[in-house]
């Protein structure tokens, strides 16, 4: 059984889509279950994160926490965006050879010497 309500979650997809674009109830109910799958992965991390946090706080000579805080929640968020996990969502850049054939330690790869351009303008 779902705990989410449908209304909300439709009000909220519908501020971004024009006027004239209906959106179905079957994705209503697909976002629905897609936010309750990333609701619990974001609990299962956060708990993870708040174990660890309390870990530091026990090397630190500090007293444990009980309850669950933001900053644990924040963590497991940013960790989930920023980590490999969500990696398969969204653009990718192309594959960029090694170069490690082409250029080697002994070459020289800065860029030449230059005119500074005070000096091309006839700045002093």
């Amino acid at each position: 059984m779902s705990s989410l309500p449908l209304t909300p979650i439709r009000d909220l997809l519908t501020q971004d889509c024009p006027g004239s674009m209906h959106i179905t109830d079957d994705a209503i109910i697909a976002l629905r279950d897609s936010l309750e799958d990333i609701i619990q992965y974001i609990g299962y991390e956060s708990v993870k994160e708040f174990e660890r946090l309390n870990r530091n706080r026990k090397q630190q000579g500090l007293r444990r926490l009980k309850r669950l805080n933001s900053w644990s929640i924040e963590r497991a968020v940013q960790k989930i965006i920023n980590g490999e996990t969500i990696s398969y969502i969204g653009s990718r850049s192309a594959m960029i050879e090694n170069l490690g054939d082409i250029v080697h330690k002994h070459e020289n790869v800065t860029k030449p010497k230059t005119t500074p351009y005070h000096e091309l303008v006839g700045m002093d």
